[in-house]
């Protein structure tokens, strides 16, 4: 198998993208209607806890 070399310009990319998406989690950027796994609200939850 050959293997493909990752550039640091993708992994910048990549983290740029998981920031935006990580931001918008954050500030409760989340569709109308949209009901989180109990899962979720926990994690939140326990972040907004340690937060404080």
């Amino acid at each position: 198998m050959k293997r493909n070399e990752i550039t640091r310009e993708a992994i910048r990319r990549s983290s740029k993208r998981a920031a935006v998406a990580s931001v918008a989690i954050e500030n409760r950027a989340v569709p109308a209607g949209y009901v989180r796994t109990e899962r979720v609200e926990r994690l939140l939850a326990t972040r907004k806890k340690i937060a404080r």
